[in-house]
């Protein structure tokens, strides 16, 4: 099976549920459920890799600090090699203070924090000459690492014969292709979602997205859609919308993308077709909504693969 580097963003994730509204100033709410999780989206997708079964590995910048600490100690646990994480006392963890609401949406405090101050000096290249698939994870999220730093990783991973995958998060500095568009010659495949595909690429019909991310130098491309699935478009021409398990409702949504995403990078891990592969990343994805967490509700390989067929009917 293949190797698995996973580069980028992290956080500590308070989850607080549900959240409907925010209580007025001076007074209180009670809420049925509060607790601390590990998310950001590279954290979350190797999180997700190793309870999968992916051999993986994670790089990016912690805090000298008690939510540092954490992330450690619970990665170990997902069997995530942590040799790739970095502490830095001057800045905080990042985190991010999630309100999920009754139907399972979700909005945020986010507090950038290390994540932000994430270098390319800060990762060992050979950490990337160990691996085989190099996934770049919350780009444009990574201020001191998006647009050429990032360029330049990929470029050495791809000059390594590494596969490389980047995923994206959204541009609060609205920055977008500025910043993407020095990766995409360097990328095997771009996953972003579809309202963060939109912004980059300055198009909303799904054909013309994909083709100014191709132009721009992407060999392949997937644009996740949400409840809809998503939209594949494979170097060979082909392109097909992958439905998801629509009769699941979700309990919570973080995390969402990123378990997509490391569903899809598990099927290509095992050496399936892209096709396939897609199929996979719908059931990790659904899987991951029905509990609160990013990756409390990622499933082994095998379970995955029985879920996929128990529920084949709302697929096919």
């Amino acid at each position: 099976m293949k190797k698995v580097l996973c580069i980028g963003s992290v956080t500590t994730d308070i989850i607080v549920r549900p959240v409907d509204a925010l209580p007025d100033p001076g007074t209180s709410r009670v809420v049925e459920n509060a607790a601390m999780y590990v998310g950001g989206c590279a954290a979350n997708a190797a999180n997700d890799l190793g309870k999968i079964g992916v051999p993986v590995s994670c790089a990016f910048k912690v805090g000298e600090d008690s939510f540092g600490s954490f992330v450690k100690r619970t990665m170990k646990k997902y069997n995530v090699n942590t040799d790739g994480i970095v502490t830095d006392g001057s800045v905080d963890t990042t985190c991010s203070i999630l309100c999920v609401s009754s139907d399972g949406q979700r909005s945020y405090f986010f507090n950038p924090g290390s994540a932000a101050a994430y270098k390319k000096e800060d990762l060992d290249l050979s950490l990337i000459d160990q691996n085989d698939i190099i996934f770049v994870a919350g780009a444009l999220l990574l201020y001191d690492f998006d647009g050429v730093p990032c360029s330049e990783i990929l470029r050495y991973a791809k000059e390594k014969g590494k596969y490389t995958v980047l995923d994206t998060a959204w541009d609060s500095r609205d920055r977008w292709m500025e910043l993407i568009e020095p990766s995409l010659p360097y990328l095997d495949l771009f996953m972003p979602s579809y309202d963060e595909a939109v912004k980059i690429a300055g198009e909303t019909d799904l054909d013309r997205i994909a083709d100014c991310f191709f132009a721009k130098g992407a060999k392949n491309v997937i644009i996740k859609i949400g409840k809809d699935g998503a939209y594949i478009c494979e170097e060979n021409g082909k392109r097909y919308t992958l439905p998801t398990y629509s009769k699941y409702k979700p309990i919570d949504t973080t995390g969402a993308g990123d378990s997509f995403c490391a569903g899809f990078i598990a099927g290509l891990a095992h050496g399936l077709d892209y096709r396939t592969s897609g199929k996979i990343a719908n059931a990790v994805g659904t899987l991951c909504v029905l509990e609160v967490g990013a990756s409390t509700g990622i499933r082994t390989w095998e379970e995955t693969l029985r879920f996929m067929e128990e529920n084949k009917d709302q697929v096919e």
